[in-house]
């Protein structure tokens, strides 16, 4: 069979990039930012890439309309009373004269002035080490609850995805997740602890989830549709 240049035959679908692994399958993914990231096996020739997103393409481009079309991602300002968000509630952004440069949840994002020329990080770094203890204490009960017990738990900076399963059965979360709502919090990590047992995401995969979680689709449709709204 020739080969079909996905390039040059849907210029209108842009690839983010080709990400290979150690997967059996190819799975084409529309990110938030309405762009394909192809996941494919190693040994997959770009050929047969290129004629799957061709044959999808009507898929694809549904998806991406579909993305465009949800709620963007806030402007950060990071001026005062600019709203931030922690396990699903809102925590307006307050600066305070405290001189040892903390960052304090009360009914406010409390900040120290001194913070502010690094603000961004600043609270980036106190999202990672909230994200630590609230993600890890979820996982622990999880794994309690179920039997699952990853290797390694890591908090990550990615923003394409919420929680990776590894191959040596280590788990990974983006610090973001945590500015979600506890029950959609406690979805990827179900999720993500059922890849444990079970790698790809057959009907089996999702009736092991739907076992600990009968109302997933609920919590999984809620992230999808307000994703945008968790990056800062």
């Amino acid at each position: 069979m020739p080969t079909i240049p996905a390039v040059m035959q849907t210029p209108e679908i842009p690839v983010e990039k080709i990400v290979r692994s150690r997967r059996k399958t190819i799975a084409l993914e529309v990110t938030p930012q309405a762009t394909l990231v192809v996941r494919a096996p190693h040994r997959v020739p770009q050929a047969y890439i290129d004629r799957m997103i061709l044959e999808k393409s009507t898929w694809i481009k549904k998806k991406m309309a579909e993305m465009r079309a949800r709620p963007q991602a806030p402007v950060r300002l990071y001026e005062e009373g600019e709203v931030f968000w922690f396990l699903g509630r809102a925590y307006p952004l307050h600066y305070t004269d405290d001189p040892v440069g903390a960052i304090v949840r009360t009914d406010r994002l409390e900040v120290s002035r001194t913070l502010r020329p690094d603000i961004r990080n600043a609270l980036q770094r106190w999202y990672v080490e909230e994200a630590k203890k609230e993600i890890a204490a979820r996982c622990m009960y999880f794994s309690m609850m179920t039997g699952y017990s990853p290797t390694s738990l890591r908090i990550t900076n990615a923003k394409g995805r919420w929680g990776s399963c590894t191959y040596k059965g280590g788990l990974n979360f983006s610090w973001r997740l945590v500015q979600a709502p506890l029950s959609i919090v406690d979805y990827v990590i179900v999720h993500e602890l059922v890849h444990l047992r079970q790698h790809d995401h057959s009907k089996k995969f999702w009736a092991k989830v739907e076992a600990l979680m009968p109302d997933y689709q609920r919590r999984r449709e809620w992230l999808r549709e307000n994703e945008r709204l968790l990056r800062i």
